[in-house]
């Protein structure tokens, strides 16, 4: 279904003493501009997907402006949203894409995705819908230590502001921030798994009471101080000691697309700097509330935790299909 909102202030007509020549010609120019102008956008994304992964939303026959794609259930409400951001071949064409996270704890079912932006005076909403496949993630029971307890227990002011303090960072969309298109590297270059994404976890307290969440990541165990690359490149948007997370580094590398790095030993970047894929970013350790040593390595796409492997396998970016709908 498609929504547009019509500017019908404004008209055409021709001047005083226009001549029939200059006239005609006037107007066969305006009226090349309104139907070109008047070309309908359209609305592309797949039809089936499943939770943790991405859709990729684009928008043709037309430039859109402060384009915003959202995934919304049959309610209406909000699951997941994006800021869309203009994509150009090197020949210059021009296209709107948004990458959209689908989160992993979205039932299945039949969802719409939406499309809200503007061109000139005009506001456009669009929506298909999308079918959410039925998947099913792990369960883990984690025995809480006393120092994980200490720190899953702490109501202090920092864990609050560093709280706020990451999740305004990975609010932002920077849309020039077309870094990294193509496929992640491991961020490790051996590694063994110790938790998947998307795990069902239950911690126990030291007391036997239990807490319920789901795991964002990847975990990745290698022996302490092992180096740590970037996944992809980008610019760090944060490299600092945190209470949850310890050392902690997040990197953006396309907009609102970000890799963060969990439990570091040590830091080998600064926040600001622009880094290469593979390039050393610090050492992996057990920092902050971690079970051990090991590296947590999150994908989040509009804020919301994709699974990170599938984009060792495909890039960021299709960007042969879009150049494929121009």
């Amino acid at each position: 279904m498609r929504y547009v909102i019509f500017d019908s202030s404004a008209s055409l007509r021709c001047p005083p003493r226009c001549s029939p020549r200059h006239c005609s010609v006037m107007l066969a120019v305006l009226g090349l501009i309104v139907s070109t102008a008047a070309a309908e956008p359209s609305l592309h994304a797949e039809d089936h997907i499943l939770p943790g992964r991405v859709a990729q939303v684009a928008i043709t026959e037309t430039l859109m402006n402060d384009v915003v794609v959202s995934l919304e259930d049959g309610r209406g409400r909000t699951l997941s949203r994006a800021e869309g951001f203009i994509w150009r071949t090197p020949t210059g064409r021009a296209i709107n894409v948004a990458l959209l996270g689908i989160p992993s704890t979205a039932v299945p079912g039949r969802y719409h995705i939406v499309m809200r932006a503007r061109h000139g005076r005009t506001d456009w909403q669009l929506e298909r819908a999308i079918n959410l496949i039925d998947v099913t993630f792990p369960e883990r029971l984690i025995q809480m230590s006393d120092k994980m307890n200490e720190i899953f227990q702490d109501d202090s002011e920092r864990k609050k502001m560093e709280a706020r303090e990451l999740w305004t960072a990975l609010s932002s969309s920077n849309p020039d921030a077309l870094y990294h298109l193509g496929r992640l590297v491991s961020p490790l270059e051996e590694w063994v798994p110790t938790a998947a994404y998307g795990d069902r976890r239950r911690f126990r307290m030291p007391d036997g009471s239990e807490s319920t969440t789901v795991h964002f990541g990847r975990d990745l165990w290698a022996p302490e101080n092992s180096p740590i690359s970037a996944a992809g490149k980008g610019r760090v948007i944060m490299a600092k000691d945190r209470l949850l997370t310890g050392n902690t580094v997040l990197i953006e590398h396309l907009p609102g697309v970000f890799t963060l790095y969990y439990h570091m030993n040590t830091l080998g970047v600064e926040a600001g700097q622009l880094v290469n894929a593979g390039e050393f970013i610090g050492t992996i350790g057990e920092t902050g509330f971690a079970t051990g040593v090991h590296l947590h390595w999150e994908l989040r796409v509009g804020t919301v935790p994709v699974n990170p492997d599938i984009f060792l396998e495909k890039p960021l970016l299709d960007t042969n299909a879009l150049i494929g709908m121009m």
